[in-house]
């Protein structure tokens, strides 16, 4: 299904979506002939009425029954072709967008660390949500625009034939049609782009909002959440208001320009009858022919408005389909066996035109050589896992691997040779079997348990509910530790011949840490490993140590060598710092220029080229006029949760509260658009039939001006209705936005580890905008048809009541296939629709984690899963258009079944004298008005099933109630003393699997407390319950001697300072993220909280300091960097009560040192609760409380534990590196009883 890419750079976008059309030339070729076949029936029909109406009714030299049958086969003829158009044209539109959206994701997993890094995931989100949308509705009208067309001119041919002065007056509207639709273009397109690449921005920051959650809810920082999304919003809204206003503009004036015409050819036709050179029959085929001629030219006029919005779409799309990566692979492979050397040969590297990170740096591993690296944060340890992955290219140098450099070797010769992992170490959606085996699908189930083992992996796996079966939620639900674990066992699982660990075991507690050294040890053999290293324990498995220290090689070593005569290597040693932390990243000293290397990479042009095209719209939207527009809506209204101010469940009646009024005028502006498009043509016919019958030009000039005064008059309701409609329906979109997204943050944490991220996207943005669209355009559209309908049937009834019953014989069949339409369709949009939270959920994750999938060359599998995702979906939307395209021209064939019988029955009455033949024409020009207005319904009927499929959707999210809802009564929190209690607290996860049993803790006001245990025992939890994240599932936990069930919980959680275990930043500057809890704080504050936490000087040394671009979730700062932002970020709130989540596990020894010396001032006077790994960090606390299996087992200070010789002095030993010993049961002293009554005084 899928192709390459062959088109880039190759014309405008309308080329390439046609030679996109092109590879699908089966269905381009039956939707095209369908087209046409429909528009040789369109054409017949007048002219079989003509022959019966003349040569039947008029003077019967013809057999009714013949003729009326040729009717009927021309109505099944275009039947046929209507079901075939549409069913083949929807197919296409499926395909097409499914190949954009394919290529969409090859051509991101081929991008290279710098251009990846300029793609947001929000915006990546919007091009293939929003804007693919406007494609698939661009490409499912283009049959019927070449329908439409062909029937225009075939019309113009039939006029002709007919007159041919009125084909001349025909001919007259191209130009007019040319000049508007060309001025349209000039101004809609750049508007559109621009108002689509705002709603890109809102799907990014419901993107990083919902993947920072634990951020937000930890500083209650719900309100800014809100009122970022309505920045976001405000200016879509904008945005969106100035395109309405350019379409008012336009859009009307393209549609009266066919009235005008059909008034210009009232004129000649009208004359032409008075002196008798039309029949009746022709006179009514003139009439028909020229309605004809209305339809074509308004869908055609609406086709250019769409294509306006969707070129747009369109163009946003190629841009990332277009864009190159930066590097260009090379040719060269590596011995398929063998060990490997690593070379870094004079290498100076930076991020784009930023400081190096790395200056002059030379260091050689030997071909099965295990070298540790220490360093400062920001010192360039992870730069040099990125550069041997070749993610990047270095400035100057070379780096080389078994003697080959990196940039001669072939992508899959290098990553096959090289594997580690990351310091954030993603794992894809997945069972763990899958996940181990990433690097090596073909892998043995012996060889995953053994990689299993060796990561001390198996035995955690083996207690999951399936074992290596059990499917990993997205992003891999597990906690940290077990995260790193099944991380490095995919490392040995590809069976690398180079291995970098980047602080692999950060997350688990030194016991596991040594048995997976002493794993690691044992098997290691002839692998190259490159270590980069945190801890001294990791120490002990290097054969040589290098210190990396402001981007350069200090020194490099045995442990033995470097303690001798290394200053800085002894300062980490002692945990005491030579210099304050993160000097490392200050400017170095110019590189000294030469050793003859390669330059770095010069950027192709066919990488910026889409940047520039991007510029030139960019100038293009800066001519427009502003976009200043407000919605004017109460956004705490619509923020407030309607079930605790009485105001019911969500529905359409709470949606349209406090838009009534400008809905009623937008119906009212609707209706008189309505009645003047059907007084226009009864004017018209009025003034042919009085021309033909009474020779009258008085009648005909004065139908003329009336006409044409209607005309006018429709252009200025047209105008103020889109502008109405137009900003009441954007206005109903702001506000179910600001709605449903505050719901989003009143849910439970739970809710965000369930729910895929993708069904949440998909709510704010498909559904949002196709319950919006209905609202804004279609729910009007229903009540103007269904008035319209009302009174054509009073006018049929008037006209002849018997005839009428002929009529209304066709609304049961109408109304059975509605039924029937509605059930199959809404299980078929509601189908389509999980489908795509699907393919949008597997896209962000994809992109998320795209540099893993390339580190195990996964780009392929990657490609071909989402591949897989998106045709799901793009089948569930192919049989919703089958449903559709028999659905419709069914209705059509009624309408046309009806005419023929009423000519029939007409004929015979005619016939008999029981009707004139004036009486039947014109119930013939009413039976077309009649089917007009049911034609419309049905249509608008396939949106109303969209809606209300969204509606549903959005109601369930709605329903949801909170796991941790805010108490009625809740107490206001203003400060808190810190005192914490957890009274017999059980805490069970929503499979039923207990995580916690039994917890009785005090801790008292002041006090500082570090959990620790094996990874998966229980300690973050305790943490959450602390930060009300969740909820016990049996038991209290109280603070001060209060529920936490009954504070305000957004007051309490300010009291709060938040380090979680994987930090995450917000797009913005770093003084940004660190102000996030506090966003009133000034520059000082922000830096004398940096200062407090020991991050100042390593802040500072960044390209522009405070001031530094952060990139959404932080990834373009070290871990190390971004667990000081994020300690910063705890401090300036000044909290009451610290939750520190191994909030110093990404930094070197001497930093940390550092940081919890400041730490210890800042928890001075504060309850700090902390999950420490790290036992050093551990033995500094007021008491240490030992987790295991959910229960606590030991509870003392640090002398006291190892005097107990129990669980903790086990891991005390290990984490010191000396021989695990057996390790006793729990002493009875230390049960839960007595951490309960421990320091109860």
């Amino acid at each position: 299904m899928t192709h390459p890419t062959d088109d880039t750079d190759r014309g405008s976008w309308t080329g390439r979506l046609a030679r996109r059309c092109l590879r699908h030339r089966r269905s381009v070729l039956v939707a095209v002939l369908a087209a046409l076949l429909g528009t040789a029936t369109s054409a017949l029909v007048p002219l079989v009425t003509m022959v019966i109406v003349d040569d039947v009714v008029l003077r019967p030299a013809r057999s009714a029954a013949l003729w009326t049958g040729a009717l009927l086969a021309v109505a099944a003829l275009g039947y046929l072709a209507a079901h075939l158009r549409r069913h083949h044209a929807g197919r296409l539109a499926a395909d097409v967008q499914h190949d954009l959206r394919v290529d969409l994701i090859r051509s991101l997993s081929r991008l290279d660390g710098v251009r990846r890094d300029e793609l947001s995931t929000g915006q990546l989100l919007g091009r293939s949500s929003g804007d693919l949308n406007m494609v698939f509705g661009l490409v499912s009208t283009l049959p019927t625009a070449i329908s439409s067309a062909a029937l225009l001119l075939v019309s113009l041919v039939l006029i002709a034939l007919l007159s041919p002065l009125l084909a001349l007056v025909a001919l007259a509207l191209v130009p007019a049609l040319w000049f508007i639709g060309r001025r349209s273009r000039t101004w809609l397109y750049p508007a559109t782009w621009y108002a689509q690449n705002q709603a890109a921005a809102v799907a990014g920051v419901v993107a990083s909002s919902t993947a920072g959650i634990r951020v937000v809810k930890g500083f209650g920082q719900e309100q800014r959440e809100r009122d970022r999304l309505a920045d976001a919003a405000r200016r879509l809204f904008a945005g969106r208001m100035r395109a309405v206003r350019l379409n008012a503009r336009y859009g009307p004036a393209l549609q009266c320009v066919p009235s005008l015409g059909q008034v210009g050819a009232l004129a000649v036709g009208g004359w032409l009858a008075a002196r008798g050179e039309l029949s009746l029959g022709a006179l009514l085929a003139f009439s028909s022919y020229l309605a004809q001629l209305v339809g074509p030219v308004k869908t055609l006029a609406a086709l250019l408005t769409m294509g306006q919005q969707a070129g747009a779409g369109i163009e946003r799309v190629l841009e990332v389909i277009d864009t190159r990566p930066v590097l260009t692979e090379g040719t060269a492979r590596l011995p398929e066996e063998g060990p490997l050397g690593v070379e870094f040969d004079h290498v100076t590297f930076a991020y784009g035109a930023g400081r190096p990170v790395l200056t002059d740096l030379s260091l050689r591993i030997e071909p099965g050589e295990t070298l540790a690296l220490v360093g400062a944060p920001g010192s360039g340890k992870s730069t040099l896992a990125l550069l041997l992955s070749r993610f990047h290219d270095v400035s100057e140098g070379a780096v080389r691997i078994g003697g080959a450099d990196v940039r001669d070797l072939t992508y899959a010769s290098l990553r096959g040779a090289v594997a580690g992992v990351p310091e954030d170490a993603a794992l894809l959606t997945g069972t763990v079997r899958e996940a181990i085996a990433y690097g090596r699908p073909d892998a043995t189930d012996a060889e995953i348990h053994a990689a299993a083992r060796t990561a001390q992996a198996h035995t955690f796996v083996t207690a999951l509910p399936d074992g290596y079966a059990t499917v990993l939620g997205e992003r891999g639900a597990l906690s940290g530790g077990q995260r790193q674990r099944l991380a490095l066992a995919r490392a040995l699982a590809a069976t690398p011949r180079v291995l970098f660990l980047d602080d692999a075991t950060s997350a688990v507690d030194a016991r596991v840490e040594q048995r997976i050294h002493d794993a690691l040890r044992d098997r290691a053999g002839d692998r190259t490993t490159l270590i980069v290293a945190r801890r001294r324990s990791t120490l002990a498995l290097a054969d040589r140590i290098a210190v990396l220290d402001h981007g350069r090689i200090v020194d490099h070593g045995t442990h033995h060598e470097l303690a001798a005569r290394c200053p800085l290597y002894r300062t980490i040693l002692q945990h005491e710092p030579a210099t304050a932390p993160g000097d490392e990243a200050a400017a170095p000293p110019q590189a000294p220029a030469g050793h003859g290397k390669r330059p770095a990479p010069t950027i192709p042009k066919t990488a910026t080229a889409p940047h520039s095209a991007a510029a030139r719209m960019q100038a293009r939207v800066a001519a427009l006029p502003p976009a200043l527009d407000l919605p004017g809506v109460d956004e705490a209204a619509a923020a407030r949760d309607p079930r605790t101010h009485g105001d019911g469940e969500f529905g359409l009646r709470h949606l349209l509260r406090g838009h009534r009024l400008p809905l009623a005028l937008g119906l009212a502006l609707v209706v008189t658009d309505a009645l003047a498009g059907l007084t226009l043509p009864l004017v018209l016919r009025q003034g042919i039939e009085g021309g033909a019958h009474r020779l009258a030009l008085g009648v005909v000039a004065t139908a003329s001006l009336t006409a044409l005064a209607l005309v006018l008059a429709q252009y200025a309701v047209q105008w103020a209705a889109v502008r109405v409609t137009g900003r009441t329906g954007e206005r109903l979109l702001y506000g179910l936005r600001i709605r449903v997204f505050a719901h989003l943050h009143r849910l439970g944490l739970d809710h965000f580890e369930n729910e895929a991220s993708g069904r949440t996207l998909t709510r704010m943005t498909t559904d949002v905008d196709s319950l919006s669209s209905f609202l804004q355009t279609g729910l009007i559209g229903v009540l103007v048809s269904l008035l319209t309908l009302a009174g054509v049937l009073v006018a049929l009834g008037a006209a002849d009541a018997g005839m009428l019953l002929v009529v209304l014989a066709v609304l049961p069949p109408i109304a059975l296939a509605t039924v029937v339409f509605r059930r199959a369709s809404a299980r078929s949009y509601a189908d389509a629709r999980e489908r795509l939270a699907v393919v949008n959920g597997a896209l962000q994750e994809s992109a998320a984690a795209m540099r893993t999938v390339q580190a195990f060359r996964r780009e392929d599998s990657v490609v071909t899963a989402f591949a897989r995702h998106s045709d799901a979906y793009r089948r569930a939307r192919v049989r919703g258009q089958l449903l559709s395209a028999r659905y419709f021209p069914f209705i059509q064939l009624l309408a046309a079944c009806v005419t023929a019988v009423v000519l029939a029955v007409g004929a015979h009455r005619v016939a008999a004298g029981t009707m004139t033949v004036g009486a039947l024409v014109a119930y013939l020009l009413y039976l077309d008005l009649f089917f007009v207005p049911v034609q419309q319904l049905s249509q608008l009927f396939d949106g109303y099933q969209q809606a209300q499929v969204s509606l549903l959707r959005i109601r369930d999210l709605l329903r949801l109630r909170s796991t941790t809802p805010n108490a009625a009564d809740a107490r206001p929190v203003r400060s808190l003393g810190g005192e914490l209690v957890f009274d017999d607290v059980d805490f069970h996860y929503r499979d039923g699997r207990p995580a916690l049993t039994g917890i009785r803790l005090r801790i008292p006001q002041g006090q500082t407390v570090a959990f620790v245990g094996t990874t998966g025992a229980g300690k973050s939890t305790l943490v959450k319950l602390a930060a009300r994240f969740h909820d016990p599932t049996r038991g209290t936990v109280r603070v001060d001697g209060t529920d936490l069930r009954d504070l305000d919980l957004t007051a309490y959680r300010k009291r709060l300072g938040v380090v979680p275990q994987e930090p995450y930043l917000f797009a913005g500057t770093v003084r940004e993220a660190i102000a996030y809890g506090r966003p009133d704080a000034t520059d000082a504050e922000v830096t004398d909280a940096a200062r407090r936490v020991g991050a100042h000087d390593t802040l500072s040394a960044l390209d522009s300091g405070y001031d530094h671009r952060v990139t959404e979730g932080g990834h373009n700062l070290s871990a190390g960097q971004r667990q000081l932002v994020s300690l910063a970020r705890a401090e300036l709130v000044r909290p009451d009560i610290l939750l520190l989540d191994e909030a110093t596990a990404a930094l070197d020894l001497a930093t940390e040192a550092l940081v919890n010396r400041a730490t210890e001032r800042l928890v001075s006077g504060r309850t700090a609760l902390i999950v420490a790994h790290r036992l050093s960090v551990a033995s500094r606390a007021d008491r240490i409380v030992v987790v295991d299996d959910g229960r606590i087992r030991e509870d003392g200070t640090h002398d006291e534990l190892l005097a107990l010789d129990g669980i903790y002095a086990a891991l005390w030993r290990a984490s010191q590196g000396h021989p695990p010993a057996a390790v006793p049961a729990p002493h009875p002293a230390t049960l839960t009883h007595d951490s309960y009554e421990r320091n109860a005084s």
